[in-house]
């Protein structure tokens, strides 16, 4: 705020009255928007902990005090459909583009703006809804205003990667980082199995900046979905000697990466490598497991999988390398509490379902196994064939399966042998 040009004969009397009112305003804007925050965040936390009536109550105080805080707008909105009350859900959304003054690019900008401030403020679920609703106002005014938040909350749209492309096509003729544009698209498009696109992007983000190594990692993915061993192995180590957060993970893909090829002794000096540098990194400890498993060494490979690192939510997923083992034992019973039927990631492939799948066949229900197949040939093509090679010679039952899925299901299982 600037002040007036004087036209008083007094001039100083004029600017501390202006000076004085512009504090009164700010006062009231800093008040106004701590106390709405301050609903606003008790709310999220009602919501959390299952008090959906008392998160409601919350969320109506947040946009009583600003009604333009639309993040409160959405949660309330989304409990009131909930709850049945279409009426109170859809008037609240009415007043809050009033708060906006009606306009769909002001609305639009301003949601992209509140999306940043959440997602400074960690509050990414807020910020993933604000985007979601911005661009269904008004999708090219969203976009063109700050494209680069729309990109990297793109890659925060678990499993949603059609979607997450859908926005980075509409932030792409105007982000300013490319390479973020890039890397992200390639990364949607390797989990869509879209290998040859994704490909094309990924080469296009190291060649804008070589030194970040997000897309090295993927890169790596790429290469080692493909059992292209040795290209693989360089784009991880470019990660795992840099300082970059990734490098144990890439260091641990060395390892899967080495196991897949039947490298047994060195997958397990990478996990040690792991382990010496990160000790406190539990899935070190899994993927070693994993690789004793694969090497005979049953006894070793049920210590690696502890209940402490089964338990642990950061290492939870590994939990169906303990799967394998129990059907490496004939204990197809056991095998499905690993074995979730849900979509897996590149740390365990494809395994959640064809796991499961491969313990129900020897429980007699083909065709609940059947569905699960097909699932993950849909959903997760990209992992199939590493999987099957990761299961090996536990797989091969699943064969007929697979075959039954038609021209989509991938070459049959590697030659990786699991003791039993």
């Amino acid at each position: 705020m600037s002040r007036p040009a004087s036209s008083f004969p007094n001039a100083s009397a004029e600017e501390r009255e202006f000076d004085r009112i512009a504090i009164e305003n700010w006062r009231e804007e800093i008040r106004r928007s701590t106390l709405s925050h301050y609903h606003h965040r008790i709310g999220v936390a009602l919501e959390a902990s299952g008090e959906r009536d008392a998160a409601v109550t919350a969320f109506e105080r947040a946009v009583t005090v600003d009604p333009g805080r639309y993040a409160s707008v959405l949660r309330l909105n989304r409990l009131l459909r909930d709850a049945g009350d279409q009426e109170r859900a859809r008037s609240v959304l009415e007043h809050g583009m009033l708060a906006h003054g009606g306009d769909a690019d002001a609305l639009a900008r301003a949601l992209v703006e509140e999306a940043e401030a959440a997602r400074d403020d960690a509050m990414t679920d807020d910020a993933l809804a604000l985007v979601v609703h911005a661009l269904a106002v008004c999708p090219h005014a969203a976009a063109a205003h700050l494209p680069d938040l729309v990109v990297e909350l793109a890659g925060q749209l678990s499993n949603r990667h059609e979607e997450a492309l859908r926005w980075c096509d509409l932030a792409a003729p105007h982000a300013q980082d490319r390479y973020g544009l890039h890397h992200q698209r390639g990364f949607s498009l390797l989990l869509l199995n879209r290998q040859d696109e994704a490909r094309r992007e990924l080469a296009a983000s190291i060649i804008l900046a070589p030194e970040r190594m997000p897309s090295w990692y993927v890169l790596g993915q790429y290469h080692r979905l493909r059992f292209e061993t040795e290209a693989a192995l360089a784009a991880y180590r470019r990660v795992w000697e840099s300082g970059h957060d990734l490098r144990w993970w890439a260091g641990l893909m060395i390892a899967q990466t080495l196991l897949s090829d039947g490298r047994l002794r060195e997958a397990m000096a990478a996990c040690d490598a792991v382990r010496f540098r990160e000790p406190a990194m539990g899935w070190a400890r899994m993927i070693g497991g994993l690789v004793q498993l694969h090497a005979g060494d049953l006894d070793a490979a049920a210590r690696a999988f502890d209940g402490g690192r089964r338990n642990d939510p950061d290492t939870a997923r590994g939990r169906v390398f303990r799967g394998m083992l129990r059907l490496a034992w004939n204990r197809p019973q056991e095998a499905l509490e690993d074995f979730s039927g849900e979509r897996g990631d590149f740390a365990c492939l494809a395994l959640p379902r064809l796991g499961r799948a491969r313990a129900l066949l020897e429980l007699d229900a083909a065709e609940e196994a059947s569905r699960l197949v097909g699932l993950a040939v849909r959903d997760e093509g990209q992992w199939v064939a590493a999987t099957l090679r990761l299961l090996g010679p536990l797989g091969q039952a699943l064969g007929p399966l697979l075959a039954a899925v038609g021209p989509n299901a991938p070459p049959s299982v590697g030659s990786h042998r699991i003791p039993n």
